[in-house]
This record gives structure tokens, C-alpha cells and sequence, in this order.
């Protein structure tokens, strides 16, 4: 088959994109012919037999650009013969939809005000793609991954029950804990400056303030001294310097708190670290929670992190919304003292589940909806 895959940019380090180019991966290999449609592509190149086209944009800003580039996808699909479309931003008029966010019609009421709202050209665009996406009257099948969505889409759009297929967690296989573990984990801490009698705690993320960095700053600021004293606070993806080496130097604790950038060995630091900590304001899914699981690290993440499931079930905590900052400080200092208990569950956790299914899965619901259409 002939599949049309449109992501409006690639970059490596981004859940989303890393997902997309799972599926494409898993499609070639069953022999599939993959064109993705992008804006920009950063990286390195796809495996042959994935086709990257580039569609250049004009828009200046975000939501002109997304309306631009769901405009010319759909013009270049119409002028190639595709078994399947599938779209992983909101562009109306695919086959599949993967709902790597939230419902944009729920989420936003609660972060803005309505008069802001009418008044926002970014708003009614997304909302709008979104809405035509969702419709009752619209095909467009959905691929999501954490039963909140679900649920929200429903209620905002009416959307039928049918049109929904879930994913399971997905990772790749480098993220599975390897046989040698205790070794990789000991190398990649002397690299990083990480002595034995010290706590590595991990963020990885590429938007430090949505997923929680200040608050990742400020609790390690908070935790009691004799234990503060012996954390360090890596950041993977996050640039250097800014916003976040501001308030860590602010609140004293500059020598603690490390940005790594953009990463390409995130398995080998998910390995190495004590606690993953995931304090995000807004998580649809969080597939590097996912990931800190299947390696048996432990980690403590917030409310609204869709895979909040996967936290509970590999014996983490979760915490409650509205958000209390001391109850993080709390909740990290008591982990960080029964760190041995904790490492133990999710050890224990990650040697009883497949983490390994969302692309395969997905790629057999394409097959079967491109079989079915001729």
C-alpha cells in the first residue's frame, strides 16, 4: 500500500514525531511505500522505502502555518494515488487522525477567558481544524491514547464511539532495559559528573515551562538541606541557559541544575537517573513516562499527564490537581528516602508489561482500513 503520513515539522526529540516515525517504520517493514509530508525535517534521514516531501510555508505565525500546510497536504494527496492519509496535527479530511493532544474545545475554556477567546485568530483556527476533525458528519478515524481524550472529544463534538481506536503504550526498542543495565547506568553517571552517593533527578522535555521545569527547579531548591545537597537536576531537551539557569541561580541551586539539550541517548539517562520527575501543566500522554517504566526507574509525575495509569500501575505516585507545589517537595523527599522500595516496584513493573505495540497496532488498523476501501 501507498501511505500519506503529514506532520507539520519534524524534529527528533519530540513525542509525536518519534511516534510518527515509529509507525512509519513499522509499515516499511511490512512492505508498505511511506510519503511523509512535512514543512521542515531536522535529523537524519528516514530508512529507504520512507519518502520525506517537503512543502514550504509562507504563514509567519503558528496557526496560519497549520492552516497553510493542511491546505497544501490535501492538494498534494488529490494529486497522488494514496491507499491511506493519515494526519499527526489536526488537518481535516484523513483517514486516520493520531490525538497525540487533548481536545483543544475542552482544554482551552479552562486556561482562557471566552471574551480572550473570540478574540483569538489562534484559537478559532485550531478549533475550527479540530471541529471538522470531530464532527458526527465527519470519516476521519482516531487513533488515541489515553482514555481522557476519549472521553472529552465525545462530549465537546458528539463524535461516535466507532470512529475511536486506542493505541497501547509505544516505545522503541532501545528503551526496553537492557541485560546490561547496571553497567550502562554506571558509565552514563561518571560521564555526567553523578558520584555514587548522589541523587540523579531527570526531566526530559522540549518545552521547559509546560512540562514543569520551574517547578523541577524550585523543588529541588525546597527539599531539606542535608538531602537538597546531594541532588542533581538534569534536564533532556531543554536548551541551555534562559529561563530556567535563571531561577536556578536565583534560588542558589545553579551548581545542581544541568540542561543537556536535545539528546539522542535519552534510554541510557532514563537509566541512569534515581527519580524522573514529569511535573507538566499540560500532558496529553507523556510517552517518556512510558519510557521511564520500562526501564524500572522510578518517577512521580502530575494529574494531568494522560499516561497517569502507567505511573499508578507501576507503583509511582501521581499528584492531584489543582497543583500543590509542597506536596511535590513532599512527595520527592519521601521517594528519594525509600528510593531502594520504589526502584524495586518499578523494576518489578517493567518485566511484566509490553510497552512495545502502539506502531504495530496502528499500522494494522491502516492495512485493514486500506483493504476495506478498495
Amino acid at each position: 500500500m501507498r501511505m500519506a503520513f503529514a506532520v507539520l515539522k519534524y524534529f527528533p526529540f519530540g513525542g509525536l514525531e518519534r511516534d510518527m516515525l515509529r509507525m512509519a517504520e513499522a509499515a516499511r517493514k511490512r512492505g508498505h511505500h511511506i510519503v511523509i509530508f512535512t514543512s521542515k525535517w531536522e535529523g537524519n534521514a528516514p530508512s529507504e522505502g520512507i519518502e520525506v516531501r517537503i512543502l514550504p510555508l509562507r504563514a509567519l505565525s503558528n496557526h496560519g502555518r497549520m492552516r497553510e500546510f493542511a491546505r497544501k497536504f490535501s492538494d498534494a494527496v488529490r494529486l497522488d494515488s494514496f491507499d491511506v492519509r493519515v494526519a499527526f496535527n489536526r488537518i481535516p479530511g484523513c483517514d486516520f487522525y493520531f490525538a497525540a493532544d487533548n481536545c483543544y474545545a475542552s482544554e482551552m475554556p479552562r486556561k482562557h477567558s471566552p471574551m480572550l477567546l473570540r478574540i483569538l485568530p489562534r484559537y478559532r483556527t485550531f478549533l475550527e481544524l479540530e471541529r471538522k476533525i470531530f464532527s458526527p458528519d465527519a470519516s476521519t478515524r482516531i487513533f488515541y491514547i489515553a482514555p481522557r481524550q476519549k472521553a472529552d472529544f465525545i462530549s465537546c463534538y458528539g463524535t461516535p464511539e466507532e470512529r475511536f481506536f486506542h493505541l497501547p503504550p509505544g516505545i522503541d526498542d532501545s528503551c526496553v532495559r537492557p541485560p546490561d543495565a547496571e553497567a550502562l547506568r554506571e558509565a552514563k553517571r561518571r560521564e555526567l559528573g553523578v558520584a555514587s552517593d548522589e541523587r540523579m533527578l531527570l526531566l526530559v522535555a522540549s518545552n521547559y515551562r509546560l512540562k514543569g521545569g520551574d517547578r523541577a527547579v524550585e523543588a529541588l531548591a525546597s527539599l531539606p538541606e542535608p538531602l537538597r545537597k546531594k541532588c542533581k537536576l538534569f534536564f533532556a531537551g531543554v536548551p541551555d541557559g534562559g529561563e530556567g539557569r535563571a531561577l536556578a541561580e536565583k534560588r542558589g541551586v545553579g551548581e545542581q541544575v544541568f540542561f543537556l539539550g536535545g539528546r539522542t541517548d535519552v534510554p541510557h539517562l532514563l537509566l541512569s537517573a534515581d527519580l524522573v520527575v514529569h511535573p507538566a501543566r499540560a500532558e496529553a500522554a507523556g510517552t517518556v513516562l512510558t519510557e521511564a517504566v520500562a526501564v524500572g526507574t522510578p518517577l512521580i509525575a502530575s494529574g494531568v499527564c494522560g499516561f497517569r495509569n502507567i505511573v499508578e500501575e507501576a507503583g509511582c505516585p501521581v499528584l492531584p490537581e489543582p497543583w500543590d507545589q509542597e506536596i511535590f517537595v513532599r512527595t520527592i523527599a519521601s521517594i528519594l528516602e525509600h528510593l531502594d522500595e520504589y526502584a524495586h516496584r518499578a523494576l518489578t513493573h517493567a518485566s511484566t508489561v509490553d510497552f512495545r505495540r502502539r506502531a504495530d497496532t496502528a499500522v494494522d488498523l491502516m492495512e485493514q482500513f486500506g483493504a476495506f476501501s478498495k
